[in-house]
Order: C-alpha cells, then structure tokens, then sequence
C-alpha cells in the first residue's frame, strides 16, 4: 500500500491507469498472442488503487461521522446549556438564540429571531451596550471583559445581567456579535441583602451603628458648608431590662418594634433615626437653623415631642404597657467635627437619667 494520497492525485492517477488500461485492451484485440504479464501488472495496479480508494472512502466516512457527532454535542450544548447564549449579525438582528436566552428574555425563540439586540437593553443603559458592542466589533476574536448591564425582557420587566461579548470576522469586514449572558437578579437581591444586614438593624430595620457613623459624618460636613446648626438626640427606654426580665425577650423585641416605628414616623424630611444596641436609639436633626440658642430650643421641643409619643401605651403581651424614655441632646455647628458627638450626647443621656429619668437635657461641658 503506497498511503492516502490527496484526490487530485488519485483522479490523476486513476486517469492514467484508465488510458493505459484502454490502450492495452486496443493493442490486445489486436495482437495474435496477448501480452499476459502486462495484463495481469495492470490488473494488480487497478486493484492496488481500488483498495486505497475504498480506505480512503471509509477515512472520509469515519470524519463525517467524526464531525456530526461534534456538531451534534455542540447543537446539545448550545441548545440546553443554563446560560443563555445569543448571535447576533453585523447589523444588530439576533439570529440564533438558545432556549434559556428565549427563557431570560421571557420570549419564544420564533418570536426571538429577528430582533433587535437593542430591543432588550433598558433604555438607561442603552449608550453603555453600544460603547462595549462597539469595543468588541473593533476587535474581532478578542472577548471583552465581563460587564453588567441592564436589560428588559420581552414584556419591559426590567433584569440585571451580566454578559461576555467576543466578537467573530475578518478584520475590516462586519463582525458578527456572540453573546452569552447571565441573569444576576439573585446575586444582585444577595448583595442587596448583605448590604442590608451590614447597615440596617434586622430586628427594627433602623440604620445601625455603621450606618449612623456615616450619616453623622454626612450631616456635620453639610453644617459646616451651610452654617445650620443640628443635633444628636440619644433616646435609651427607662426600665427595659425590667420587661424583659417579667414578660421576656419576646416583649421586649415587641416594644422596640413599635417604639422604632413611631421614631420613623416622628422624622422630618433629612433626619435619620438609628437603632444603636439594646434599647439605645439615636436620632440626627438636620437643618435647626443659624442660630444657636434657637437651634436648642428646636431640638428640645422635639425631644419632648418623642417622649411623648413614646410614652402612649403599647400593647404588649395582652397588657398596656406605657413607656417612658430618657433623652440627651448634643447640638453641634460648623466648628464641630463628629469625632465625639455621640460620647458627648451619652453623657447628656446619663445626666437625664440621673435627673429623675423620663426627660430631655442639653449636653453642658463640665466645669
């Protein structure tokens, strides 16, 4: 066997054979005795060639089959992976598009084909696809970085995504778009919620420590841009621990509850109100105005305001339970920082306490 030859030599080679075999056929009807050894010579090449096609037929067979089979399991895989995958054609039209793409998309892959890409992009992020759809069209066969993105299913519910872009063509000529993309709604509601639990109190969904360090922060820089005068009000419940020690924890988190509820509903647009431990709240007024002794007065009357309200009874294991609740207030203005505001308003808690409880008192330096 001389080995798998290329089929333009074996069409070549077959030809040649084919005139030599006709013209030893010519000569052999002609001949009184025919040439017998040149005959079977002949014969043995046929049948030589014969057998390399018939190899080389069943090679070929083999490779088709060879190539079905992957475009079988990239068919299964295209069409069954979880992720959805999209191509797109030069100018913008989705022309094919798996089932979970049809499945994000809330659309059916017949209804899917021939739409804009641009279809499915929220309108808000629809100049930040077309910055990226344009890096990768520049640059075929270079996969962008993963991005997110906005996008909108067929019906306009709005999803966050996040894509792989790679672009496939010749340079210079239009690029066809491949996309795959993954719904991150989920990732995005975990994210949402770990940051929740990082800054809000879960019990009462109040801003916690973290959360009011940095409002405080906010709120000091803005008075030393303005000039407005605002205040620390450091509430703490009289008597907590004695619920909880003759009706239990249960109560106790019922009366934090609603106490958290009517803090919310006592505050003016710009104040934020904060569970800090325990049965320790705090609240931050903003904009008391430019005048000191006002501004005191302002914060005062507010922090009368809230033990009042708090002091309303509260039903609590079958009971009405009224509740009072001690307050200090630290007022600060644009020479402050917010360093130790909260110590100072503490201490203004402690001398409330120490007053007889169920009262406000301004923070006063010690003598």
């Amino acid at each position: 066997m001389t080995g798998a030859r290329p089929m333009a030599d074996q069409r070549s080679a077959m030809g040649a054979l084919r005139a030599a075999a006709e013209a030893q056929l010519r000569q052999t009807a002609s001949a009184t005795h025919p040439p017998v050894q040149q005959n079977s010579a002949l014969m043995h090449e046929l049948q030589v060639h014969q057998l390399e096609l018939e190899m080389q037929n069943e090679l070929l067979r083999n490779a088709l089959d060879a190539l079905e089979s992957a475009r079988d399991r990239y068919v299964d895989l295209f069409e069954f992976a979880p992720l959805a995958y999209l191509t797109v054609s030069p100018d913008g039209k989705i022309t094919e598009a798996n089932l979970a793409a049809a499945s994000i998309l809330g659309i059916s892959r017949k209804t899917l084909a021939k739409q804009h890409i641009e279809r499915f992009v929220a309108p808000v992020d629809l100049a930040r696809w077309r910055r990226h759809e344009g890096a990768a069209r520049k640059e075929p066969g270079a996969p962008l970085p993963e991005f997110g993105l906005l996008l909108r299913r067929f019906d306009g519910a709005q999803f966050p995504a996040r894509l792989h872009c790679m672009a496939t063509g010749r340079p210079g000529s239009p690029a066809t778009m491949r996309i795959a993309l993954f719904d991150n709604t989920a990732q995005s509601a975990a994210e949402a919620e770990m940051q929740r639990l990082a800054n809000y109190d879960p019990l009462t969904q109040l801003p916690n420590r973290r959360l009011f360090q940095d409002r405080l922060a906010q709120t000091v820089a803005a008075s030393r841009r303005n000039g407005m005068y605002g205040a620390i009000l450091f509430l703490d419940l009289d008597n907590f621990k004695a619920l909880n020690d003759t009706l239990g924890h249960d109560a106790g988190d019922l009366l934090l509850i609603e106490v958290s509820n009517r803090l919310r509903s006592s505050l003016r647009e710009g104040d934020t109100v904060a569970r800090i431990g325990g049965d320790e709240f705090v609240m931050i007024l903003d904009g008391l105005g430019v005048n000191e002794p006002d501004a005191a007065a302002l914060a005062g009357q507010i922090g009368d305001k809230l033990i009042a309200r708090i002091a309303r009874p509260v039903a609590v294991e079958k009971t009405e339970y009224e509740c009072t609740t001690s307050i200090g207030v630290r007022l600060f203005g644009p020479q402050d920082n917010a360093t130790d505001l909260l110590k100072q308003a503490d201490f203004a808690l402690y001398q409330a306490k120490a007053a007889g409880r169920n009262q406000v008192r301004l923070f006063e330096p010690p003598p």
